[in-house]
């Protein structure tokens, strides 16, 4: 299928997994970027940012989330180019005060740069960029908190994880009822309601024809709403797969240890996957091997997809 059209205005900045994609909005003297990637490849985001801003500067950096892949290189970006920075009004609460848990590290272990921000876009409001017209929408589920783009005239969606062509970001599991999910179903109504004819993701490539997409994350959420431990499952295996991404592998004989250590590994085994840390790494490394997410050679797992 051909990539759909963006107008003119528009860069996407098509990033791997440890990176979300970065979109340029260009008009003279008042470009805008739409979220920043992951910090430790702040450097590689910056050069990729002056490529598509051709020696021009840089007005303002407008996060979809707070997110560590999205919101990482926030700090490196305003130092270089004395940018002003925005970001969803109810992402605040995560990030001020600046803690061990910001942006949810401790939890998840990833890591961030603290950032100051300017000012704070709540849904309902709208700004300018690239020329266009923006609205923000709420877009909770993935993050209860975060909020997508729409320009309406051209009728593209900078979708931050609300929606993938091939799914969504994980949606936390609860036992019993779950407002996340329940969040991620009303979020992909109201995306099917904008009607977008193109779709720009936080991962992978812009798309268009959005009915299979939304098809895809409505039957993942309803198969995690049914089975809790399924989701806690994905959820389990992207974390650890990002985990990998960042620390560019890990040694089998570790496996066990970190998921006892890491908090959100530690608490889906104890709420859902009753298995201890020796036999979850086992089920894990096993899993992620056989749908060819990971390699294992030399003692080590290594993600088989770009960072």
């Amino acid at each position: 299928m051909p990539l759909p059209v963006l107008p003119p205005a528009v860069r996407v900045i098509v990033r791997g997994w440890l990176n979300s994609n970065q979109v340029v909005l260009r008009a003279p003297g008042a470009n805008v970027l739409v979220d920043s990637g992951y910090c430790t490849h702040a450097a590689r985001t910056i050069a990729l940012v002056e490529e598509a801003l051709e020696g021009e500067g840089l007005a303002g950096l407008v996060n979809t989330h707070c997110h560590s892949d999205h919101m990482g290189g926030n700090a490196a970006l305003a130092a270089r180019f004395d940018c002003s920075v925005s970001v969803p009004a109810g992402e605040v609460k995560h990030i001020v005060p600046w803690t061990p848990q910001s942006v949810w590290m401790e939890q998840f272990d990833q890591v961030a740069e603290p950032f100051e921000f300017h000012d704070t876009i709540a849904a309902g409001e709208s700004f300018e960029a690239g020329g266009l017209h923006w609205e923000a929408h709420a877009a909770p589920g993935h993050d209860m908190d975060a909020l997508v783009y729409f320009a309406p005239g051209p009728r593209v969606l900078i979708a931050g994880d609300a929606l993938w062509e091939n799914g969504m970001g994980f949606v936390w599991p609860e036992d019993g009822a779950n407002p996340h999910i329940d969040a991620a179903f009303e979020t992909l109504d109201a995306i099917e309601a904008l009607a977008p004819a193109v779709v720009i993701p936080g991962h992978g490539a812009p798309f268009g024809a959005i009915g299979r997409s939304l098809a895809t994350a409505r039957s993942r959420l309803t198969a995690f709403s049914a089975d809790p431990v399924k989701g806690a499952r994905y959820a389990m295996k992207a974390l650890f797969v990002y985990a990998l991404l960042d620390k560019g592998s890990m040694a089998v004989a570790e496996v066990a240890g970190y998921l006892g250590r890491v908090p959100c590994h530690r608490k889906l085994a104890e709420r859902f996957l009753r298995r201890e840390p020796r036999e979850l790494a086992e089920w894990l490394l096993a899993d992620l091997q056989r749908s060819g997410a990971i390699r294992l050679e030399g003692g080590r797992a290594w993600p088989t997809m770009p960072a």
